[in-house]
């Protein structure tokens, strides 16, 4: 009598192959950055399309938007969010600062990332977008001494030179959320004029209302 040359199948293994096959059945709702993906996450999230109801806006970046939805930055530590709104038109955008002064290099993807560029180019876009200067007024929120260095003075300096940027332009700062050591976040409802921030881990509350 010959002996059944057939393989039994491995229970185990079935279960395995099973869970291979499985997809989640849930959606991604956020995104991670480890070291070294700092970079993606930042221009993933600077790139976002302009149709999206919600507008996020990295380090080193600005976004624009009118009349509805919101706009919202990653985190604030020693950066600063110069926040622009034009109450008639309901125009309104971020620009999520770093560095203090002037870019020193003809480099168009990191330029805003220095206050005088930044700025700049957000009133450049608010202004194509149908604002006018006169109509503007500004709220800032940013600027921690997150790390608690002691002679740390890279906040201050931006804070001076934001300032400094606005008198030049006869800019109206409406409201500031500025210093300390904790981080913060801003959001900005296009519509209602209603700008929303944390510091560290509390709750959102309003700052401002440009429309007030």
């Amino acid at each position: 009598m010959k002996k059944s040359t057939a393989k039994k199948e491995n229970p185990g293994s079935k279960k395995e192959n099973q869970k291979k096959q499985e997809k989640p059945s849930f959606p991604i709702v956020g995104i991670g950055a480890s070291a070294g993906g700092l970079e993606t996450m930042e221009q993933f999230l600077g790139n976002v399309p302009e149709n999206q109801t919600e507008k996020f806006v990295a380090t080193g970046r600005l976004a624009t938007g009118s009349q509805n939805g919101m706009i919202s930055t990653s985190p604030l530590g020693s950066c600063v969010a110069v926040i622009a709104y034009d109450k008639t038109s309901k125009i309104g955008g971020i620009a999520h600062i770093m560095l203090p002064g002037n870019s020193p290099k003809d480099d168009k993807a990191e330029e805003n990332k220095y206050a005088e560029n930044a700025i700049e180019n957000l009133l450049d876009e608010l202004k194509k977008s149908g604002s006018k200067n006169a109509n503007i007024e500004i709220c800032l929120v940013g600027g921690a001494n997150v790390l608690k260095k002691e002679n740390d003075t890279i906040a201050d300096n931006l804070i001076f030179s934001i300032f400094k940027i606005m008198k030049q332009k006869k800019l109206s700062i409406k409201k500031t959320s500025l210093g300390g050591y904790e981080r913060r976040s801003a959001t900005l409802n296009l519509s209602s004029g209603i700008v929303n921030y944390t510091v560290g881990d509390s709750t959102e509350k309003k700052l401002c209302e440009f429309c007030s």
